[in-house]
């Protein structure tokens, strides 16, 4: 089995952390796979491109995690998992 590694700020985290904390917020699997792609560094257009939805269904994706993670953006959110 591969692990992945994503570099972010001179911080590593694999998927199976992410998911770890990420598992309790409550969030969908969607959301999940969401989320790993932006604390991964992916802007909401590469996301949406990459999933083939629209930027906006991405960005509410978003709305909904932030609240679910109690947070108020992308950059706390990212900060959950340094």
């Amino acid at each position: 089995m591969k692990k992945w590694i994503w570099k972010m700020n001179d911080h590593d985290i694999s998927k199976e952390r992410y998911l770890q904390i990420a598992g309790g917020f409550g969030l969908t699997r969607r959301e999940l796979e969401l989320g790993y792609l932006k604390v991964s560094g992916f802007s909401n257009r590469r996301i949406a491109y990459m999933l083939g939805i629209s930027e906006q269904t991405v960005k509410n994706h978003f709305r909904s995690i932030y609240e679910k993670a109690w947070v108020p953006g992308r950059k706390e959110f990212t900060e959950l998992f340094l």
